[in-house]
């Protein structure tokens, strides 16, 4: 090739690129993007294979089951979900504030029954202790912390904040007030509307 083919060559080549580049008519085409689906994850967990997802959940029926029994409405029930999600995160058998050696229950409470502490059936006496104790609140259930605290304030072992809620800057109303939209979904989850 001649020096003045190869020349004319790359002049060529650069000219056709900054038309390119310095183009304004041209449209600009945007990557396609796959449609955006929202998942709805479970309050239990993102992994309903996973052993916390398991307990959590079948803790959370047991309660809603138990409310169910002693004739609770769906509001009493969301209540004692959100009471068992702010005190334990549904979890029973977990060990009290320090310095206590003892542990507690679904909602908090030192465990005094005689069943197995992270049984489901552990979970079902603290819930039947749940509803007496709600048996004797003027509190509406239609506010589920209101009448949750109530019920919490209502029994008979005295309701010691700290020693529920020990860490800085939590309160037993900070911490239903917060566990209350995971009540609420795990109710919906475990009871859809039809």
């Amino acid at each position: 090739m001649k020096r003045t083919n190869f020349a004319a060559l790359i002049t060529a080549t650069l000219a056709a690129g900054l038309t390119a580049c310095s183009s304004t008519d041209t449209a600009t085409v945007a990557p396609p993007t796959a449609p955006i689906t929202t998942v709805a994850v479970s309050p239990f967990g993102d992994d309903s294979s996973d052993l916390l997802f398991q307990i959590h959940r079948n803790n959370a029926a047991a309660i809603v089951e138990t409310v169910e029994q002693r004739g609770g409405t769906p509001q009493q029930a969301i209540a004692a979900l959100l009471a068992g999600e702010a005190e334990t995160g549904w979890r029973s058998g977990l060990p009290m504030s320090p310095p206590a050696t003892d542990i507690r229950d679904i909602y908090g409470w030192r465990f005094a029954y005689t069943v197995g502490a992270e049984s489901t059936d552990g979970v079902r006496a603290a819930t039947e202790t749940f509803m007496a104790n709600a048996a004797t609140v003027t509190v509406d259930a239609a506010d589920p912390v209101a009448y949750a605290l109530a019920v919490q304030h209502a029994d008979r072992r005295e309701y010691d904040e700290p020693e529920h809620f020990f860490k800085k800057g939590q309160t037993a109303a900070s911490e239903y007030a917060a566990a209350l939209p995971a009540a609420t979904a795990a109710y919906a989850e475990l009871r859809p509307v039809q």
